[in-house]
């Protein structure tokens, strides 16, 4: 960190993953989340690998259930979840890099977190090691390279996990 620049102030959520009833439930979850997290002063907020998948529940507790309609839930739902933690972000001033979610990419499944700025989304990271459950039971693959993003807090990357 150079001289100049003020320390950054990160919160790391725990965040619960609830049966949520619709949209506006999973809306108001974040939104509650985001707000708790910008009032600790805090300039980036980061949620957790996989946080995502209660996005599952919107199609009902039956797709949440099935690994196959699951991961295809929350892809469907990621764009609408991406502009709502824009949205939160250029609100609260903050950085928020997104839960991690499962996405169809070049025809396989990646984990993929978002990292959005005030002024909208600056990109996304993939995982890069998969564990031995996603290999083997989710079918879900390494994606693209590992980035460095020039953000107002300085230069950040991300790695999911491992």
């Amino acid at each position: 960190m150079s001289a100049d620049r003020s320390p950054v102030r990160i919160a790391a959520a725990a965040y619960p993953l609830d049966p949520l009833a619709d949209w506006d439930a999973y809306a108001a979850k974040l939104s509650d989340w985001v707000a708790r997290g910008a009032a600790t002063g805090a300039d980036l907020l980061v949620f957790p690998e996989y946080g995502a998948m209660e996005l599952a529940h919107l199609d009902g507790p039956e797709a949440a259930a099935d690994l196959t309609r699951a991961l295809a839930a929350v892809d469907r739902h990621i764009p609408a979840a991406d502009a709502l933690h824009a949205d939160l972000a250029a609100r609260h001033g903050v950085h928020v890099l997104a839960a991690s979610a499962p996405v169809r990419a070049d025809g396989k499944w990646v984990n993929r977190a978002r990292l959005f700025a005030p002024g909208g989304l600056l990109g996304a990271q993939d995982k890069q090691v998969m564990t031995r459950f996603e290999r083997e039971h989710w079918d879900v693959s390494p994606g693209g390279p590992l980035t460095l993003f020039d953000t107002a807090l300085g230069r950040l990357g991300v790695l999911l996990c491992y």
